[in-house]
């Protein structure tokens, strides 16, 4: 079943805008509090689907 087409330019953040206060475990499940692990500096957050099923 096909999924529906999406308007990607009306959902999730805008370029520039601030990212959510988040923690999230990483690949080792370790919590990362967002802010705190860039320091000020920028980051890339990348979010994938685990290959394991």
């Amino acid at each position: 079943m096909p999924l529906p087409p999406r308007d990607f330019d009306t959902i999730g953040p805008r370029q520039g805008q601030r990212f959510p206060d988040v923690r999230l475990p990483d690949q080792t499940g370790a919590v990362i509090d967002l802010h705190a692990a860039r320091a000020g500096r920028t980051a890339l957050v990348v979010f994938y689907r685990s290959a394991e099923w």
